[in-house]
């Protein structure tokens, strides 16, 4: 089976799971991310899928796990792909508006994917009227995801490289290219899409982005090479990214104290590496 034949039958796994689930309820599902608009690195890439549904409330987070548990079993021998499924989920008005109050998965970027690259594949399209995020939303979105997603954790592989690049390409990649994408974003109002941002980074640590770009494809290539850019670049690279955030945002916006301190915790882990 060919690796975007295997995403599609985790991502049909995961829709049949989800009709079964919620029925007429299901207004719409669309296939997200490399899958819907190219550059799927099957060693790396995650399968995404947006469900689009008719209502949603404080129960519905639960049944999508529901689904995404059915999904995961029904396409099991997918080569681990099925484990990388990922779903985002909200009601027409949150896909159209991005209005706040409704319980929904559908961050700002993933909603401008849906609404630039999404493919319908079950259902009936949503997205007629729809206005799409603002660049202020954008960056705000990055923001949250750097205060939310870094955390000890995650610092601790950027603290680490030779534990991460022990956790195989895509923990690494993901790792590295996270901020890249996310300065691209600021940067332009667009999708940091990997290839993209990375041909549009132009900062110090262009040596370590570029290189992970070709790590996508599976290989890490010579480990003392790589672990040497990592040691080299890495907490630098995500520092540039919280500077530039922090650059970019109002003082009062919620993100910058959590950003704040993320900057302290990196400046310490590049003290430390010298």
């Amino acid at each position: 089976m060919a690796d975007d034949e295997r995403g599609e039958a985790v991502l049909a796994a995961a829709t049949a799971a989800a009709s079964r689930e919620f029925g007429d309820d299901l207004v719409a599902a669309y296939t997200l991310g490399s899958l819907a608009h190219g550059g799927f690195a099957p060693a790396v890439s995650d399968v995404d899928l947006a469900l689009v549904l008719r209502e949603t409330g404080g129960g519905t987070a639960s049944r999508v796990h529901d689904v995404v548990a059915a999904a995961r079993d029904a396409a099991a021998g997918t080569d681990g792909l099925a484990e990388r499924l990922s779903v985002f989920w909200a009601d027409p008005e949150t896909v159209r508006h991005g209005r706040g109050g409704r319980p929904a998965r559908l961050p700002a970027v993933d909603r401008l994917d849906l609404l630039d690259s999404g493919v319908l594949r079950h259902g009936t399209d949503v997205r007629d009227g729809a206005v799409p995020p603002t660049h202020d939303e954008l960056v705000r979105g990055s923001a949250a995801f750097l205060v939310e997603r870094v955390d000890d954790a995650w610092l601790a592989g950027v603290a680490d490289p030779a534990a991460l690049l022990a956790r195989g390409p895509r923990p690494v990649t993901k790792t590295v290219l996270f901020p890249v994408r996310f300065l691209h974003t600021l940067a332009t109002g667009e999708i940091g899409r990997n290839d993209a941002a990375v041909a549009s980074y132009d900062g110090a640590h262009r040596d370590l982005v570029t290189a992970a770009l070709r790590w996508r494809g599976g290989a890490l290539g010579e480990r003392v090479a790589a672990w040497t850019l990592l040691t080299d670049h890495l907490a630098g690279l995500y520092r540039e990214c919280v500077d530039a955030h922090l650059a970019a945002l109002p003082g009062d916006d919620p993100a910058v104290t959590g950003l704040r301190a993320l900057r302290d915790a990196l400046t310490l882990l590049g003290a430390s590496s010298t």
